[in-house]
C-alpha cells in the first residue's frame, strides 16, 4: 500500500524499512479495534471480553502511548482544539468515584483512554491521504475476510437462528457487519475520487462492500450507505459554482424540511420504508424504561461502562420492564447519559456540533472536508440506534476522534494561510480582465 511521503531514493534503507513496520502495526492494531474476526476465535456472544482478549489490547495500548510521546508537542497542540472532547474523556475517567461498580467503570476507562489517544495519535501522524489509506485498507481486509467466510464458510459467516441467511461476516451479527460496511462502502468511494493511482483497488473493495451491506439485509445500514453517497454526489455537484452550491444548500433545507413534517405527520409511512415497525424492533421500549434510570441519576450518572453489569439494579430494572435482557442502550446518545450523565451529553453534543460546522466549513475547500461531513452524518445515524458514542476499544469511536483531530488541525492551517496571503490587487483599467473566464469550483480535487 503507498503512502504520501513517497520514498526518497537516497533515504536509508533501514528508515524506509521502519516507516513500512510502523504502518504494518498501525494496520494491526485498527484491525483490532474492529472487533472483527478475534471476539469470534476466542470468546462467545454472551462473554466478549475473554481473558485473552484483555490481555491482548495490553500491547496495543502500550504502542499507542509510544506512539503519542513519539508525536508530544503536535499532540498537546491538536488536544487543545478539542476541548468538548477533552471534557467528556475527563469525565469518563473520573466517574469511577461515583460509579456503581468502580471496578468496571476503573477498566473500562483506562480502555476508552486509550482508544481516544489512539484517534488522536493517528490524527497526529499522518496526512489526511495517508490516514485514508490506512483506514481504507483495513476496510478493504475486512470485506474480503467477510465475503470469504459467508462463501467459504457458510455457517460461520452467515446467520442460521434469529435471522437466517442474513450475513454477519466477522462480526456477532447481522447489524455490525452491515453498518461497518456501509461506513467502508463511503471511505472507499472518497478514495475512488481523491487516490486515483488505486482507484481500481478501491473501487473493487467498494463493490465488495455495497454486496456485504445488501447481503446483511440491515435497513439502516443500507439508509446509512445511501447517505454517505448522496453526500459525495452533492459535494460534486457543487463544484458547478457559486450559484450551484446556493440552490443546493437552499434546496437541501427545504428537503430537511419536508422530511421532518412527513416524520412528525405520518411516522408510520417512514416506518414501513425502513421496514420497521412503530417501535423500532423493541427499541422505543428500551429508551421509555432508559428515560426512568436517567432520571433517577440525571447529572453525573451510573459510571463509565458500569450501567449494564450483569449484577446492575438499574440494569435489571430495564431488563424487568422490557422482558428481555437488553444489552445496550441501543442509542449513543442515551448511553452516553447512563455514563456520565446529562453534564457529559452535553459536552459530547457540543463535541459534535463542534465537529460538524468545522468539517462544514472545510468541505468547501477539499474533498477531506466533504469525507468529515459525510462522516458526521453516518455517525448521527448509526448513534440513534447503536451505542456508538463514547466507546472502548471500536474502531468506530477511533476514527470519529481521529477525523476530529484532522479536522481542527486543517481548518486551523487554512486559516492562518488566508490571513497571512497578500492582498489581491485590482487590475489596473486596460491590463486584462479582473477575473478569468470559467466555472469557479469551491471544491477542490487532491
Amino acid at each position: 500500500m503507498p503512502v504520501s511521503q513517497t520514498a526518497s531514493p537516497d533515504r536509508p534503507p533501514l528508515l524506509i524499512l521502519a516507516r513500512y513496520a510502523e504502518y504494518a502495526l498501525v494496520f494491526v492494531c485498527l484491525v483490532v479495534f474492529t472487533e472483527g474476526l478475534l471476539p469470534r476465535l476466542f470468546a462467545s456472544e454472551s462473554d466478549p471480553e475473554s481473558t485473552f482478549l484483555r490481555l491482548l489490547w495490553l500491547p496495543v495500548y502500550a504502542l499507542i502511548g509510544i506512539g503519542c510521546a513519539a508525536t508530544l508537542p503536535r499532540f498537546l497542540k491538536t488536544v487543545v482544539r478539542l476541548p468538548f472532547l477533552v471534557f467528556i474523556l475527563t469525565l469518563a475517567c473520573l466517574s469511577w468515584t461515583w460509579s456503581i461498580n468502580p471496578e468496571v467503570t476503573e477498566r473500562r476507562a483506562i480502555a476508552i483512554f486509550a482508544t481516544t489517544l489512539g484517534g488522536l495519535f493517528l490524527a497526529v501522524r499522518y496526512d489526511w491521504r495517508t490516514l485514508l489509506r490506512l483506514l481504507g485498507a483495513v476496510w478493504l481486509f475486512m470485506a474480503v475476510i467477510s465475503f470469504a467466510s459467508g462463501l467459504l464458510t457458510p455457517g460461520f459467516g452467515v446467520m442460521s437462528e434469529v435471522h437466517p441467511g442474513a450475513w454477519r461476516g466477522m462480526w456477532w451479527e447481522k447489524n455490525a457487519l452491515g453498518g461497518h460496511m456501509a461506513r467502508a462502502a463511503f471511505l472507499l468511494a472518497l478514495l475512488m475520487i481523491v487516490d486515483r493511482p488505486w482507484r481500481l483497488v478501491w473501487g473493487g473493495g467498494l463493490v465488495m462492500s455495497v454486496a456485504l451491506v445488501l447481503l446483511s439485509t440491515s435497513k439502516t445500514a443500507l439508509l446509512g450507505m445511501m447517505a454517505g453517497f448522496a453526500v459525495l454526489v452533492v459535494a460534486a455537484w457543487m463544484r458547478r459554482g457559486i450559484a450551484t452550491t446556493l440552490s443546493t444548500i437552499w434546496l437541501g433545507v427545504i428537503s430537511l424540511g419536508a422530511i421532518g413534517l412527513v416524520i412528525l405527520i405520518e411516522p408510520q409511512l417512514v416506518f414501513q420504508l425502513l421496514g420497521r415497525d412503530a417501535t423500532l424492533t423493541g427499541r422505543t421500549d428500551i429508551w421509555t424504561a432508559l428515560l426512568d434510570a436517567i432520571a433517577a441519576r440525571p447529572w453525573l450518572g451510573y459510571g463509565y461502562g458500569a450501567f449494564w453489569g450483569l449484577h446492575s439494579e438499574p440494569a435489571y430494572m430495564v431488563r424487568l420492564a422490557t422482558e428481555w435482557l437488553v444489552p445496550t442502550a441501543h442509542n449513543g446518545w442515551l448511553e452516553t447519559a447512563l455514563s456520565i450523565g446529562l453534564i457529559g451529553l452535553g459536552g459530547f453534543m457540543l463535541s459534535f456540533l463542534l465537529l460538524l460546522v468545522r468539517s462544514a466549513w472545510l468541505a468547501v475547500h477539499d474533498w477531506y472536508g466533504v469525507f468529515a461531513l459525510g462522516l458526521c452524518g453516518q455517525f448521527l445515524l448509526f448513534s440513534l440506534s447503536e451505542s456508538i458514542a463514547l466507546q472502548q476499544n471500536t474502531i468506530v469511536w477511533v476514527t470519529y476522534v481521529a477525523v476530529a483531530g484532522k479536522v481542527a488541525n486543517s481548518v486551523r492551517n487554512k486559516m492562518q494561510s488566508v490571513r497571512k496571503a497578500p492582498p489581491i490587487k485590482p487590475s489596473a483599467p486596460g491590463r486584462g480582465s479582473a477575473a478569468r473566464p470559467g466555472r469557479p469550483g469551491l471544491i477542490r480535487t487532491a
